[in-house]
């Protein structure tokens, strides 16, 4: 009796399980279009945009001169570790003119204190990504040091793409 009980409950959580499982919404994101871009508001957030007058200004021009040749996108990056991300290089009108938008998706940002590879492969999936993007930029004859990456409009995501930037010695 007690055997029959356990079979039945559990043959009822799985049937409603099943049915939550074809019931819920799925959510996909099409990777054919590039991200949209970071409304200034957002973006003044995640970036201290308190330059000197002059670098502002630098950064202005030399980004003015190389939107023509934005966006850049590789959809499907496969990395050494078995991750794959796709790569998103960007800038609009609508964002503050001397940002560039750099965004690596498909890894995870949440260990950011963890820079160590061999424990973190997205550190490696990031760091093979970023040479990616940048190598893509070269290819455009853009110089990637002459200008001001917004990493993703998502705080912690672009603070940890910074950090990971800086500690990796990736943009020197």
């Amino acid at each position: 009796m007690n055997k029959k009980f356990f079979i039945i409950a559990a043959s009822i959580t799985i049937f409603i399980l099943i049915l939550i499982l074809l019931i819920s919404p799925k959510k996909s994101r099409d990777t054919s279009t590039p991200l949209p871009s970071t409304s200034d508001s957002t973006l003044s957030s995640i970036i201290p945009l308190n330059l000197s007058k002059e670098k502002k200004a630098a950064f202005i021009v030399y980004t003015d001169t190389i939107k023509t040749k934005l966006p850049l996108y590789q959809e499907i990056f496969e990395t050494s570790v078995g991750i794959t991300t796709s790569i998103n290089i960007s800038h609009s009108n609508d964002d503050q003119p001397e940002i560039v938008h750099l965004n690596i998706i498909g890894l995870s940002y949440i260990s950011k204190n963890e820079i160590d590879e061999t424990k973190n492969p997205n550190v490696t999936a990031f760091k093979e990504s970023y040479l990616k993007a940048i190598e893509m930029l070269e290819s455009q004859n853009i110089d990637p040091k002459r200008l001001l990456f917004s990493y993703s409009d998502v705080p912690y995501v672009h603070e940890t793409a910074t950090y990971w930037v800086d500690k990796l010695g990736l943009l020197r």
